[in-house]
């Protein structure tokens, strides 16, 4: 069994070593439900719902479908925010932390007393240091839609997806010049050095500081074709997803009395052909391996500040086991993806598990682990339902730093 099992690499693990460094590139895993509960595995255990999205050879790896399938609707979201910069933001701007500095200095002019000038020094160090806390900060922000429909066929695996994917990021730029500005102000008050009018020193007026968000907005229609193919005696699964792709990419700096992480500011259109492969093998003892390479041409796209997001190729390893009523997963990026826009650098491994109860209801847990960064890493959970013909996907991940959802619903027919 386990002299079986590594085959399925031995002509592709050459290749791969072509991605083994940091590229730019969107997280290979999708917020698909049921992969998603399971840590985000897929490559070698994704049901035919998900498997344009993580290893199209699935299409074709092991028995081939009787009924068509629709999965509609596919939907999930991600919320990274660890220092809760979001929520500091609405705080600055609900405080109005801008008026109250001019308000203070406004007070300073009309009366030099005692009273003004600590009302002046505490408006100005709470502004200076709520601009630190937020500083380079980031906020992450994911969004997933897709429709899949799979048809059967005798010897060909085919399913057509269309999918809507929003994936960056945002983080506040404290100026130097804001950060100096209110310094001086407040050294200027703690030495009796500063001028009647501290608004020719600082002001509202003067505040630089931005948030800066950047990232893209994804548009895809493609099609997956899977076939089985003997090779040296055993039978490989093979598939291809051509796609078509339309992006926006979005970049912009905004006031922070304004501001909010944002898709349509600063944007600009792009269009672009790519195209995902994979391999799998399916084995009579219950063990299936896949490995599948992403975005196989990879693009680069200009943003209108002028900054350049590329999405190159990303390649994926995995195993998984079946049996009647357990399937466990293993998913191993090949190679570190530098991320989208201001969103982390991923590089995952990934487990999970289902338990299947009577083929109605599944339960499923999974632990994604981000090797380039481990305080994305989270925990997964999830459920299926399943009745005549109708399935239902529920997933939940979560950290002490963020939260992501996913649902969907597939039909056979």
């Amino acid at each position: 069994m386990w002299k079986k099992i590594p085959f399925l690499g031995l002509g592709l693990l050459p290749g791969m070593v072509l991605f083994s460094t940091a590229v730019h590139a969107a997280p290979y895993s999708a917020l698909e439900a049921h992969s998603f509960s399971m840590g985000g595995t897929g490559v070698a255990s994704s049901t035919r719902a998900a498997a344009p999205f993580y290893n199209p050879a699935l299409l074709a790896a092991g028995p081939m479908p009787e009924e068509i399938s629709l999965h509609v609707p596919m939907a999930g979201a991600r919320f990274y925010d660890k220092e809760k910069v979001d929520d500091a933001l609405d705080s600055y701007q609900l405080t109005g932390l801008e008026a109250e500095l001019d308000e203070a200095v406004n007070a300073y002019v009309a009366a030099n007393t005692s009273d003004t000038r600590n009302t002046l020094g505490v408006s100005a160090n709470t502004l200076r240091q709520r601009l630190l806390f937020m500083d380079g900060k980031p906020m992450e922000r994911e969004f997933f839609g897709a429709v899949v429909i799979g048809v059967p066929h005798d010897s060909i695996g085919i399913a057509l997806m269309a999918n809507a994917q929003v994936i960056g990021g945002a983080q506040v730029f404290a100026s130097d010049n804001d950060l100096d500005g209110l310094q001086g102000m407040l050294e200027a008050l703690s030495n009796g050095t500063l001028s009647s009018d501290p608004s020719q020193l600082f002001s509202s007026n003067d505040l630089t500081s931005t948030l800066n968000g950047r990232g893209l907005t994804f548009g895809e229609l493609g099609l997956s074709l899977a076939r089985e193919i003997p090779v040296f005696g055993h039978d490989i699964a093979f598939g291809v997803t051509p796609k078509y792709r339309w992006v926006t990419s979005f970049d912009y700096a905004t006031e922070l009395n304004t501001a909010d992480f944002e898709i349509d500011l600063g944007e600009r259109e792009h269009t672009a052909f790519d195209v995902d492969i994979g391999a799998a093998k399916h084995y009579n003892n219950g063990w299936r391996t896949g490995v599948a390479i992403k975005n196989l041409i990879g693009q680069e796209y200009t943003t209108v500040r002028g900054n350049v997001i590329r999405v190159e190729p990303q390649a994926r390893l995995a195993a998984s086991h079946s049996t009647q009523w357990t399937t466990v997963a293993l998913d191993l990026d090949l190679n570190e993806a530098q991320g989208v826009g201001l969103s982390s650098d991923t590089q995952y491994i990934a487990v999970g598990a289902e338990l299947d109860v009577f083929t109605m209801m599944q339960f499923r847990i999974g632990y994604r682990h981000n090797m380039a960064n481990t305080e994305t890493s989270i925990a997964t959970f999830g459920m299926g339902f399943t009745l005549v013909g109708i399935q239902l996907d529920l997933a939940a991940g979560a950290s002490d730093d963020e939260i992501n959802y996913a649902a969907q619903m597939g039909f056979e027919f």
